[in-house]
């Protein structure tokens, strides 16, 4: 299932399946659904009332091979910017050693 975190004005959080059952009805008719793709990087944020927390897994990978066990996916811009990264490793790094430089 696919879902979606919705936040609005009136303080009304949580999660919504409504693309969920858009794909379904759209499968249902006729439609063909794409297949889920494993892409290997995982990255993901969540917002609270004091902040944020962000998280990564720490694998680098050469096509089937894992070539770094501990690479940062997560890199300090400024206090209150950070870039997470996934895909070709060495240009997050560098981008976010341009930028926070700067």
């Amino acid at each position: 299932t696919q879902s979606t975190w919705v936040s609005n004005m009136d303080g009304d959080t949580g999660f919504n399946f409504r693309n969920s059952a858009r794909n379904a009805h759209l499968a249902a008719n006729g439609l063909p659904t794409k297949a889920a793709r494993k892409t290997g990087t995982t990255i993901c944020g969540a917002v609270f009332a004091n902040g944020i927390v962000l998280g990564a897994d720490t694998r680098a990978t050469e096509g089937d091979i894992v070539a770094d066990k501990n690479c940062s996916k997560i890199h300090y811009i400024a206090d209150n910017i950070y870039c997470c990264g996934a895909g070709t490793a060495a240009d997050t790094e560098m981008v976010t050693r341009m930028i926070s430089s700067d």
